[in-house]
């Protein structure tokens, strides 16, 4: 029977996107997030007959070396931890933001306006990583579902096999709530299936002309409040899809259990090849309601119809399985 890849991404980052300056504090809920996929592992191999393997996404740009001192503080603060992901044989990979320091008011400002910078934090990044782990990164992930054509090439060109940072169905609005330049991409015609992106637009299929990158999309999906039900079901029977209309969330793996059991049993319908892309911040499991509901989630995906099909694998094994 066909496997179904799971890639459960993991953002390792302080809990505050406004960081502040000489922080010494840990990052919250990285411990409690770490042990709990490490106690999830022997679970879910138990119940797919396969090695279980995940995905984390570590912070070491500009804003991290201006409030921690160094780019590669998170990494050396959970050194331990890392160890035994490693271990484990885990996907240890970047996650960018492009926060930047505005002396004038003393405050961040979210610079996407700014290619020369944005290009700047994914340099910091990509070499920090190299100098901490000795040997080049695989995977990326921007931060705010960021990304644009000269921001793939460059990730391409520093040697980034996959990026998992875009969300389907997104739509440019609504914006950031902090100060912030540039504006977001639109998603809505994003693929929702791994592929090569066309060369001069990231958001496309490449035919003949694919990078050698591979977007690996975000899981995501639309939430119709219930409330509405009865307004759905009256535009549905005059032809008209209000859902398309609805903005699209991604399959975070600390939803309450109901919407998290719609989105994977909606996106397991979809595709004769199907797979899941959840993601998750490190500071859920610190937080009592979101890691509740982290192990309902888990309790649905163990106890699935499909739970032997499912392989949590790292985004290689992912493009393998699929292929």
């Amino acid at each position: 029977m066909k496997k179904i890849p799971v890639v459960i991404c993991i953002d390792v980052e302080p809990e505050d996107r406004e960081t502040g300056r000489g922080s010494v504090s840990d990052w919250a809920g990285v411990d409690e997030t770490i042990e709990f996929f490490s106690a999830l592992r022997p679970r879910l191999e138990l119940a797919t007959g396969a090695p279980a393997r995940f995905c984390w996404f570590f912070r070491m740009d500009p804003q991290v070396e201006h409030t921690y001192g160094v780019t590669s503080w998170g990494v050396e603060r959970y050194r331990e931890h890392i160890r035994k992901l490693e271990a484990a044989g885990d996907e240890l990979g970047l996650h960018t933001h492009a926060w930047r320091w505005d002396a004038t008011t003393q405050g961040w400002v979210i610079d996407h306006g700014d290619q020369a910078w944005v290009e700047h934090c994914v340099r910091t990044s990509i070499d920090t990583y190299r100098k901490v782990f000795g040997r080049a990164c695989r995977s990326f992930r921007f931060g705010d579902r960021w990304m644009n054509n000269e921001t793939i090439a460059l990730l391409e060109s520093s040697g980034i096999e996959f990026d998992l940072t875009l969300e389907p169905g997104r739509h440019v609005s609504p914006d950031l709530e902090e100060v912030h330049t540039g504006t977001l991409p639109d998603y809505r015609d994003v693929p929702t299936w791994p592929y090569r992106p066309a060369q001069h637009e990231f958001r496309r299929r490449g035919r003949r002309s694919a990078r050698d990158l591979w977007v690996i999309p975000l899981s995501t999906g639309r939430f119709w409040p219930s409330r509405f039900a009865p307004l759905e079901r009256g535009a549905r029977a005059l032809g008209i899809n209000l859902h398309r209309r609805h903005e699209t969330t991604p399959l975070f793996l600390n939803l309450e259990r109901p919407r998290f059991e719609l989105m994977v049993n909606s996106l397991l319908a979809v595709w004769t090849k199907p797979f899941l892309a959840p993601v998750l911040r490190s500071d859920a499991a610190g937080k009592v309601k979101c890691k509740a509901n982290m192990r309902d989630n888990v309790e649905f995906l163990l106890t699935h119809p499909l739970a032997s099909r499912f392989r949590f694998v790292r985004p290689h094994e992912a493009i393998e399985l699929l292929s």
